[in-house]
């Protein structure tokens, strides 16, 4: 991929990124603020605030990326990259608390199953799992002709972008 498809990749990634945080903060509210009780909304509410730190860290990554080619460097700065590895660890932490959330929501409400909050709250968390995945360990999306080649050739999933930056630092 050329350096000028590059930069409209990358511009396009941290755009969509940024627009689908902003329309997840939008429904959101509109939906949480019409009910009007916020215990309906814990699960969702956690689940929601982990999505949007993964993409606010894929905001930051394209961004880091298009300046990074714009200035013809050959690799981000390492002290954003050790600020990378350290946002892998937190993900994590974040996601394996989930239960204690719902334990919490459990023991404010006494309601657990059947619970919109809790099923609407669980499909997002699997989201922020599968957007931890897809920045820290595999690429999950493959959305362009330059994937795809990479897909058939190598019948394998290609790391993932901030992953494969953090293990060539030995991060």
């Amino acid at each position: 991929m050329n350096r000028q498809k590059l930069a409209k990749r990358y511009r396009s990634l941290w755009l969509g990124e940024t627009t689908s945080s902003l329309l997840f903060i939008a429904l959101f509210l509109n939906y949480a603020l019409a009910d009007g009780d916020w215990r309906n909304w814990i699960v969702r509410g956690y689940s929601l605030a982990v999505v949007l730190l993964i993409l606010l860290q894929g905001i930051v990554w394209w961004r880091w990326k298009l300046r990074v080619l714009k200035a013809d460097q050959p690799t981000i700065p390492p002290n954003i990259l050790r600020g990378f590895a350290g946002f892998r660890t937190v993900n994590w932490s974040l996601i394996a608390l989930f239960p204690l959330v719902v334990a919490a929501k459990w023991a404010v409400t006494h309601e657990l199953w059947p619970s919109t909050d809790l099923l609407i709250g669980s499909l997002v968390m699997v989201g922020a799992l599968l957007e931890q995945i897809n920045y820290y360990h595999y690429q999950l999306m493959y959305d362009n002709a330059y994937d795809w080649d990479y897909l058939r050739r190598n019948r394998r999933l290609r790391q993932g972008n901030i992953g494969k930056a953090l293990s060539q630092q030995r991060l």
